[in-house]
């Protein structure tokens, strides 16, 4: 048999062959085995580095779009969050604005009340001048025309009982029951649930008559008065300014109560429009 020498560099090939030689004589069957298996290698490297590539190239694809999607999904998310806060603004906004129109709804509300209660006061004191001339006289004296006063009162004669302390008011202004005439009208109203009229009528007791021991009474129905009409902050001001002003009033309870019971209802809009 033939022989030849093979002396060619193998290192390559060498994890895949026994190691040998640097130059080493085969036969020739033996060398085209070995051709024979060299290019399978070479054919099985290209394959695996040809499915390793296009792996390679379907992962590189995959994290590209994973990339973009998660690029996508951030971007929707900051707009997201920019319109959250947009949106957060504007009902604050908003709100603000429905705050300021309601404080002037209650303001206006409020103006209304007072024109109303003074223009029916002021009515009702023109309807009584009328009616002097038509009634028969008033009693001549302080004491028989404040007694007549109270009897109208207590018969829930309110507009006679309001003339005829009107009139007494008008003819005995330094009398010391000017106050208690005054305060008389306030209750009057008062009854009639006429809440407006009678804090103006309390009210003229404070002003007009700030020493009077009356005074006291006054502090207290004008808060009464303006918790009925929902107008809560106002009467809180009035129950305080009287225990401020006469802390050992006999009132102190009951209007310690009414600050309390202000205090429940104090978020209720059905009771506390101010």
């Amino acid at each position: 048999m033939k022989m030849r020498a093979v002396c060619s560099a193998v290192a390559w090939v060498s994890l895949s062959l026994s190691v040998l030689p640097a130059c080493s004589y085969v036969t020739q069957e033996e060398g085209q085995r070995m051709q024979q298996q060299i290019t399978q290698l070479q054919m099985l490297s290209q394959q695996s580095s040809q499915q390793v590539a296009e792996k390679l190239q379907r992962q590189s694809e995959e994290l590209n779009r994973l990339l973009d999607e998660a690029r996508r999904l951030t971007s929707s998310l900051a707009d997201s969050a920019q319109k959250t806060n947009q949106l957060t603004a504007d009902q604050l906004v908003l709100q603000g604005k429905i705050e300021e129109l309601q404080r002037s709804v209650d303001a206006l509300q409020k103006q209304f009340n007072d024109y109303r209660a003074a223009s029916d006061t002021k009515l009702e004191q023109l309807g009584n001048t009328v009616a002097t001339v038509k009634n028969p006289p008033l009693p001549e004296t302080p004491d028989a025309l404040f007694a007549e006063a109270q009897k109208k009162l207590e018969a829930r004669q309110y507009n006679d009982a309001r003339r005829m302390y009107d009139a007494f008011i008008n003819r005995f202004p330094t009398d010391a029951r000017a106050a208690k005439a005054q305060v008389a009208i306030g209750d009057s109203y008062f009854q009639e649930a006429k809440y407006a009229n009678a804090i103006i009528a309390f009210r003229k007791v404070i002003d007009q008559h700030p020493k009077s021991e009356e005074v006291e009474s006054a502090m207290f129905k004008a808060g009464q008065a303006l918790f009925l009409i929902k107008r809560c902050s106002e009467a809180k001001i009035y129950f305080q300014e009287l225990l401020r002003v006469y802390p050992k009033t006999r009132l102190k309870n009951d209007a310690n109560e009414q600050i309390k019971e202000i205090a429940r209802q104090s978020k209720n809009r059905a009771a506390c429009e101010s």
